[in-house]
């Protein structure tokens, strides 16, 4: 049975001749019954019977036995094989059919059950279109193949249709249905400028979509690729049960020849080869981690392997990077500073006025902020901007005459001649080295003020790192390129201790830092936003990074990527790492060692027949399955404080 997981895989599909196969071979496993017991017909009938049954069961676990021999290869189908030829060999056709199709059965199971785990990641290939309805230049709609698009091409996705690649709206409006890659069941509204992804749903509307990424290029691609690459990164506690496995075979044989030596019993070893196999042991990690993997994806969380998930449950100390990942990267205003006699509100509608019609970071905080004050302002047609440096309008007809009104940054005012006074020069260079950036306000050459803005805390960061320091990671320190004074600010609001905050590190001062950290003989979670922490992220124990659908860079760098809420998964991640080890250490005790142990006893003992044998030993291996399966419907909860 172990070998036949072991070529197939645990994502085996039970299908409909699956179940006709065993109905068929029950069915002959009931007429060999009848005809030895009811009609007491001759033995040939028995044997015939019996026979077409093992031509559905019994002979693939042999043929599987066989084909692994011949590669020097032991799955421990050796030990099932062997109780099924004994059984033949001593007459006893029924107790051999019976056998084979109990353990056949047990196998199916297994499979189904660890199909289950797997299937909210399996649908993102599954949900993949193969044509797209490509606009053509003159607006007539061709439907293309997926492999023939190339990105600027426009495609259109009707109501229902799922979106083929990934790209942004270029025109119509729809709600987008996201669950797929983000779990997220609520449809999102997209309209012109907005990015949408390969894999999810347009719900109502048409959308034209202007390509930028198709195939495995696209955040879904990416994804496709992870779910493969894990099942070659088995976590090494998988590998040490292999090895087990292997002398685990010769060992039931020597134990089976010795009782069968001491008691004359040959049913009682029989017997131990059928229970013996170590299916529970073998399947104790690989379903627990299916199952984990299954569990984080729903969450957002994409993790490329198990021995990165067996990694976070070792961490014993969390690193994390300051800007983009502790901080969103989006902009807030946090003072006005009014000079020359204006007022805040008066210079706050100036700013807003001239940034209305801009889409970068610091014109949504200026705009946001007059919003928040209820400002009712007017676009201006007028306004004229110069790239990386600021906006102007043509005319002075914002003001009262006095000149034209610019909003940018030092460079800017200095070569439209803006003098800046020593005071808001001072001031400036105080809102730098705490982190934050000082936007000037002017009208003609006359500075009017300034608008100081800082990179605001994500709003999950708090409650995060709260949930983390409950569930017992209590070692919390920050790296940051920034300032000091910055940096500081940030872990004052965050409640980080300053001692644990390191400023102005380069990324290799961060790489050395982790690096000096692991030869310590700590085991290091580094979280980034995964654009400038490759090396920080390669030399950690398990390296995560938040990504977006996007940005997919965090899918290359790291071992592990949040998708979906920031940081709020990571505590999840943390907790269902260490459940996982748990439920796996559960699988090994309980059910591959003293479920085991205790079965070799009954049947050494002459309490347990062939057929209960092997009846006994699927329900420890389903036990197995039922046990590891609860993890996915493992509770996001925070944990209780003690």
């Amino acid at each position: 049975m172990i070998g036949r997981l072991a070529d197939k895989g645990l994502l085996a599909n039970v299908g409909l001749l699956d179940i006709v196969k065993m109905a068929v071979a029950g069915g002959f496993i009931v007429a060999a019954v009848a005809a030895q017991y009811i009609v007491q017909a001759r033995e040939a009938y028995v044997i015939a019977f019996s026979c077409l049954s093992l031509c559905f069961t019994g002979f693939r676990i042999v043929w599987s036995a066989l084909r692994g021999l011949a590669r020097l290869r032991t799955n421990v189908d050796e030990l099932v094989s062997f109780a099924i030829v004994a059984s033949m060999i001593l007459g006893e056709w029924i107790s051999a059919a019976a056998v084979a199709f109990i353990m056949v059965i047990g196998g199916l199971i297994e499979e189904y059950t660890s199909m289950r785990a797997r299937r909210h990641i399996e649908m993102l290939a599954g949900e993949s279109p193969t044509h797209a309805r490509v606009i053509r230049q003159d607006g007539a709609v061709e439907l293309v193949p997926i492999r023939l698009l190339k990105p600027g091409q426009h495609v259109l996705s009707r109501p229902g249709d799922v979106i083929p690649v990934d790209g942004v709206v270029a025109e119509g409006a729809s709600d987008v249905d996201e669950s797929m890659l983000t779990g997220e069941s609520v449809p999102v509204c997209k309209t012109c400028g907005d990015f949408v992804s390969a894999g999810t749903m347009t719900c109502e509307g048409a959308l034209k979509i202007r390509i930028e990424r198709t195939g495995d290029d696209t955040t879904q691609g990416k994804i496709v690729h992870l779910v493969a690459e894990a099942e070659e990164h088995r976590a090494p506690i998988l590998r040490a049960a292999e090895v087990y496995a292997k002398w685990f075979t010769p060992c039931i044989l020597s134990l089976a020849a010795a009782v069968w030596y001491a008691t004359g019993d040959v049913h009682r070893a029989v017997t131990m080869l059928i229970v013996g196999c170590p299916c529970a042991f073998v399947l104790a990690t690989p379903t627990a981690v299916v199952a984990a993997l299954g569990r984080a994806s729903k969450r957002g969380i994409l993790v490329k392997g198990g021995k990165y998930l067996e990694a976070c449950a070792q961490t014993d100390m969390l690193v994390f990077d300051k800007t983009g990942t502790l901080t969103s990267g989006a902009y807030r205003l946090t003072e006005i500073i009014p000079l020359n006699g204006i007022g805040d509100d008066e210079l706050l509608r100036h700013a807003v006025r001239l940034e209305y019609s801009a889409e970068h970071p610091i014109a949504r905080a200026v705009i946001t902020a007059g919003i928040e004050r209820g400002m009712n302002v007017s676009h201006s047609a007028d306004i004229r901007r110069e790239a990386g440096l600021g906006v102007f309008e043509l005319s002075a007809g914002g003001g009262n005459g006095n000149g034209v009104w610019r909003c940018g940054n030092k460079r800017f005012m200095l070569q439209h001649g803006v003098a800046i006074s020593c005071e808001a020069h001072e001031r400036a260079r105080n809102c730098a080295q705490s982190g934050r950036m000082a936007l000037y306000v002017a009208e003609g050459t006359s500075l009017r003020g300034m608008l100081v803005l800082e990179d605001a805390v994500r709003p999950e960061t708090s409650h995060t790192l709260r949930r983390l320091g409950e569930a017992g990671y209590g070692e919390i320190v920050v790296l940051t390129g920034d300032h000091p004074d910055a940096a500081h600010r940030v872990a004052d609001e965050l409640s980080i201790p300053r001692d644990r905050v390191l400023a102005e590190m380069l990324p290799e001062d961060k790489y050395e830092y982790i690096r000096a950290r692991e030869r310590e003989g700590r085991r290091v979670c580094y979280v980034g936003d995964g654009t400038n922490d490759g090396p920080a992220l390669a030399a950690a124990t398990v390296g995560v990074s938040i990504g977006s659908r996007e940005n997919t860079v965090a899918l290359e760098t790291a071992d592990i990527v949040l998708m979906k809420d920031g940081l709020a998964p990571l505590p999840l991640l943390m907790r269902l790492a260490k459940r996982t080890r748990r439920t796996i250490n559960e699988n090994i005790l309980a059910f591959g060692l003293a479920y085991n142990a205790l079965m070799l006893i009954l049947s050494a003992g002459g309490a347990l027949t062939p057929i209960l044998g092997a009846l006994g030993h699927n329900i420890g291996s389903v036990a197995v399955v039922l046990n590891s399966a609860r993890l996915l419907r493992f509770r996001e909860d925070a944990p209780r404080r003690a």
